[in-house]
């Protein structure tokens, strides 16, 4: 029977607990995955003891699911059953809160109280830090000779070598230790949401080019703004506009900064692809915010950009008299309603990253890191099968079920339906082929398909980018089919060789930094308003650089290097 949330078999883990630490203390390790690491050996993994459903005799698998809305039945569901058939095992599954904070805090409790615990936690949201904790503590298994054993983990070791790398980075804890399996899915529009639009039609009314530069930005904005280009008459056009509160892409000044110095939102690496800087200590970010505040001096950059609300952002790009926006940042096309038919929206074109004077022209890229997801916990009296019921959802017809649903109903790569599809990747000669279909669009809709896609999977980015959706006709004229292809060729390579990324903190180093990287960045985007409008001036650049530093910038950064460091091994 489906149960509401988790609530704890009453039988203690803390003999687990207790032999894991003594085992770590005895000094057993095992070579973990490429890496060498101290692993814990752990109570039941001989596979003994077993729990088996009394309906069925059959091994019994206890599962705990962050529950999702879109999901009607978890006991009567099609991935539940493929998994049980697979696997030939009982699976039950308890439900977590749906809330991300609920789950954590219903987590915390479950291990902290010492309750026999699922075998296996299957989440996304728990922070890497407190996988450290709990994998320190024994409640995590370490997971390093498991995955390392193909026979164990067949499907893992199947992934082609840079990306199943790419997944271990994210994985391994400060410790060298592996506690879960992860979710690795990305596609190209979502690592660089920081799209700037430049209006069309204005450019073509005034007999402009498109800028390449931030100076001919500067030259196209002085028109745009005194030109009255949108023809009303008023001087109401908006040079920059943008959203400072926005949380994917809508921030302009972070895309502009981005012809200065690689700025993604927090610490990076210098040119060396080796040491770790603070980007919003440089001389390169004072000279952005300079170019800025220039802009806002002379009209060209909108001071709402810093005080404007989601609702009002929306309502400056939606105005119906006329189009107000000369040059804006958006991650995602929804803020223009409907967008395809979205006057306003059908004038902008996307515009691709200046070149600064230094010779930069670099977009926010986010490497993609992997979502952890699949935790094996002491309690679990047979974790070998465990992590192969994990390792199956690596398996292309699996990881394709846990996003899509049923195969041959809700998706298809069969070749006589893939050709009857094409996406824009294709068409403008980026890709060769589609790579599957999504005949459905389930995720949309409830059903007792699939766990909503929670859960390890794996799928390329050429996979993911060659998805095709068949619920509905192809129109290559849509403006929003042509710009994800318009937005890889743009944006997809706009970025250093080398981005910081899946590194891991120490519980030690996590205590030392955390108001550090809590305040820094709040400090960093209120310093940007008051330098860019004025109400601050450059040249109290050194008190800025002293304030940070009072703030354990130094501190934060040493830490990150060593975090750093540790990846790079």
């Amino acid at each position: 029977m489906k149960k509401s949330i988790y609530s704890g078999l009453k039988k203690s883990w803390k003999k687990s607990l207790s032999m894991g630490l003594v085992l770590c203390v005895l000094g057993m390790s095992a070579a973990g995955c490429g890496k060498t690491a101290e692993t814990t050996e752990t109570a039941g993994t001989t596979g003994t003891d077993v729990q088996v459903s009394e309906e069925s005799g059959k091994e019994k698998i206890t599962i705990a699911l962050q529950a999702n809305s879109f999901i009607t039945d978890y006991d009567d569901n099609y991935l539940t059953k493929k998994l049980e058939e697979e696997m030939g095992v009982d699976i039950e599954i308890y439900q977590l809160p749906a809330d991300s904070n609920e789950m954590k805090t219903k987590i915390s409790l479950m291990v902290s109280g010492g309750e026999e615990l699922p075998d296996v936690f299957c989440t996304y949201g728990i922070p890497q830090e407190l996988i450290l904790d709990y994998g320190s503590k024994g409640a995590f298994i370490s997971l390093n000779d498991y995955l390392d054993n193909p026979e164990t983990a067949p499907n893992f070791n199947a992934i082609p070598e840079e990306e199943k790398q790419a997944i271990l980075d994210t994985i391994t804890s400060a410790d060298g230790n592996i506690y879960s399996l992860a979710k690795y899915e990305p596609q190209s529009w979502n690592l660089t949401p920081y799209r700037m639009y430049i209006n069309q039609a204005w450019l073509d009314k005034l007999g402009l080019d498109m800028p390449e530069t931030t100076d001919e930005l500067h030259e196209v904005l002085k028109a745009f703004v005194n030109n009255d280009p949108n023809g009303n008459g008023v001087k109401d056009e908006i040079g920059v506009y943008g959203l400072a509160a926005g949380g994917y892409g809508e921030n302009i000044t972070v895309a502009l900064m981005n012809s200065f110095i690689f700025y993604n939102g927090g610490l990076s690496l210098a040119e060396d692809g080796k040491t770790v800087i603070a980007p919003y200590a440089t001389e390169e970010w004072k000279k952005g915010l300079a170019y800025m505040a220039g802009l806002y001096s002379e009209g060209l950059l909108s001071a709402s950009i810093f005080t404007d609300d989601s609702t009002q952002f929306k309502a400056v790009l939606n105005n119906e008299a006329a189009n107000l926006v000369g040059v804006v940042s958006a991650g995602s096309t929804s803020n223009w309603a409907d967008a395809n038919t979205n006057p306003n929206f059908l004038e902008m074109e996307l515009l691709s990253p200046l070149q600064g004077p230094d010779g930069i022209a670099y977009t926010p890229y986010t490497p993609y890191n992997s979502e952890p997801t699949w935790y094996i916990t002491s309690s679990c009296k047979n974790p070998e099968l465990a992590v192969k019921m994990g390792d199956l959802f690596f398996r292309q017809d699996i990881s394709m079920t846990a996003r899509y649903g049923e195969e041959g109903v809700d998706w298809s790569m069969e070749d006589d339906v893939l050709s009857k599809y094409t996406t824009p990747y294709i068409d403008m000669g980026i890709f060769d082929k589609v790579t599957a279909v999504d005949l459905s669009n389930l995720w949309a809709q409830n059903n007792n398909k699939s766990w909503h896609n929670i859960g390890p999977r794996y799928a390329s980015l050429t996979f993911t980018d060659g998805v095709a959706l068949g619920t509905e006709d192809y129109n290559p004229e849509l403006k929003t089919e042509q710009l994800k292809a318009q937005n890889y060729l743009k944006y997809q390579s706009a970025h250093p060789e080398h981005v910081l990324s899946g590194y891991k903190y120490t519980l030690e180093e996590t205590e030392r930094i955390t108001e550090a990287a809590t305040n820094i960045p709040d400090f960093v985007k209120q310093s940007v308003a008051e330098f860019v409008t004025g109400a601050r001036s450059l040249e109290d650049w050194d008190q800025y650089l002293e304030e940070l530093n009072n703030m354990g910038l130094q501190e934060y950064v040493e830490c990150t290097q060593a975090a750093f460091d540790r990846l790079n091994q």
